[in-house]
């Protein structure tokens, strides 16, 4: 029925000199993998992505540096997402000081890794330049970061999505893909696990292949990094 995390206060195990990190789907995760990854000032981490996979970072705050292999870095401001090609080696490297980055496997390392995936090495954007799509009847917005269109693969669909107070997207379920939202800005109020819960900065929900869940807008308006992996569900409600 989904589960709430809170990453940002759970345990942090090291992971490379100055660079602790915390399981976000753990062994719930069948598609996708995450992580929330902490990265002192001086702080990096080097790792390539698993064949058959897509791997994508997301700054959550501070700044940073990614580089694959012998090849100029590209800088990661709050809000950039950066999408890495399999089998290919990266360095991630704080900038400035400490710094936060969500991290996306998606399949998991030995998964089924058989769909079309992202094939231009190495990609940066930021959700602050990119298109904003509007959804007036629904009453929220769309910044679509990883999908077959905007990457070439089919192995995740990742967006920003922008809620203002009147937003319902009112219970259902997708029977074919894993759903995780971390929220970013404002106060986001969904069922996890049959309760209700808020979503904030610091906060994940994650919800498995045919978990019912729902998400509410609050005063104030909200936004959140939304992952459905992989790339083709369909919504049942």
């Amino acid at each position: 029925m989904g589960k709430m995390i809170d990453y940002r206060n759970a345990p942090l195990k090291q992971i490379a000199a100055g660079a602790r990190s915390a399981e976000i789907t753990g062994a719930d995760g069948q598609h996708m993998s995450a992580e929330y990854i902490k990265l002192d000032a001086a702080g990096k981490f080097e790792s390539t992505v698993p064949g058959g996979s897509d791997q994508y970072f997301f700054m959550l705050s501070g700044e940073a540096e990614i580089a694959l292999r012998g090849k100029p870095g590209h800088a990661m401001k709050p809000g950039s997402f950066g999408i890495v090609q399999e089998n290919l080696a990266y360095t991630v490297s704080a900038r400035g000081g400490a710094c936060e980055v969500l991290s996306v496997v998606a399949p998991p390392p030995g998964r089924n890794g058989k769909l079309p995936g992202f094939q231009g090495g190495l990609k940066v954007l930021s959700m602050h330049t990119e298109p904003v799509d509007h959804f007036r009847d629904a009453k929220k917005q769309r910044i679509y970061l990883v999908t077959k269109e905007a990457a070439g693969s089919e192995r995740a669909h990742g967006m920003i999505v922008k809620y203002v107070p009147e937003t319902e997207t009112t219970m259902h379920m997708h029977p074919d893909c894993e759903s995780l939202f971390v929220f970013l800005d404002g106060t986001t109020r969904l069922t996890v696990n049959g309760r209700t819960d808020t979503g904030t900065f610091g906060k994940a929900a994650f919800f498995n292949c045919g978990d019912r869940h729902d998400l509410h807008g609050t005063p104030g308006g909200s936004y959140f990094l939304e992952f459905h992996i992989p790339y083709r569900y369909t919504t049942v409600r």
